[in-house]
């Protein structure tokens, strides 16, 4: 049974950084000149941290041509941001978000070739949204999804998570969407965005998910919880 998208209504949370004066970052939209740099990053902390990559297996040198490719697209979408160090100015963190109706699978044999190598873990986030969310209701412009945030293991629990959804959040809601989705593979996830006014929508455990007789991720903790945030 589809579940309705809880509807209650929040402000907008306020952008801000919990870092020290001494130590700022800047955060700005995500462009195709920095392609390259914001892969390179997604793909040192997507393949040691992120749960349902490090159990496909891949290694850098497979991953990064597609991660290129893939943050390509995204930058040309003008709705995903990084943040960078003001001193260094090397990026230290991400996050990576399309118009819901944007499918990402659309864009070609190769990405289809690449996705082809996690299809449990896009059949399982199909799974959970299919589950909870209210596909035939939900119009180009209505809904952002983000697909990936990351921030650099030196510099994390500074609040730069929360400072990069907050990005999102005020950039959307000028925009017109009603609604702010993610999919959070983490508990560490789970609670940025719950920090920034996100609440479960529904949630997939690992160990229960099943794709042609497979339980893929049988014995990893967790799952995959469908956040939402309503702007209205």
């Amino acid at each position: 049974m589809t579940k309705p998208v809880n509807m209650s209504k929040k402000n907008i949370s306020s952008v801000h950084s919990l870092l020290p004066v001494q130590d700022p970052v800047i955060y700005v939209p995500l462009t195709s000149a920095e392609s390259f740099e914001a892969a390179q990053i997604y793909t040192d902390i997507f393949l040691a941290d992120e749960p349902t990559t490090i159990r496909h297996g891949p290694d850098s040198s497979f991953f990064l041509p597609y991660a290129e490719m893939y943050v390509q697209f995204v930058a040309r979408k003008n709705v995903s941001f990084i943040a960078r160090d003001k001193k260094t100015s090397e990026i230290i963190g991400f996050i990576f978000c399309l118009d819901f109706t944007s499918d990402i699978r659309n864009e070609g044999e190769q990405m289809e070739q690449f996705l082809n190598h996690f299809k449990a873990t896009v059949a399982m986030m199909d799974e959970l949204e299919d589950q909870f969310l209210n596909h035939d209701k939900i119009v180009t412009g209505s809904m952002l999804h983000v697909f990936q945030i990351g921030v650099d293991k030196r510099y994390r629990k500074l609040g730069i998570a929360k400072a990069l959804i907050n990005q999102v959040l005020s950039q959307a809601h000028e925009r017109g969407f009603t609604h702010v989705i993610a999919d959070c593979t983490s508990l560490g996830s789970q609670k940025s965005f719950e920090s920034c006014g996100f609440e479960m929508a529904g949630k997939i455990p690992y160990d229960s998910f099943c794709m042609d007789g497979v339980r893929f991720f049988d014995g990893l903790d967790g799952g995959i919880s469908l956040m939402v945030r309503n702007l209205v």
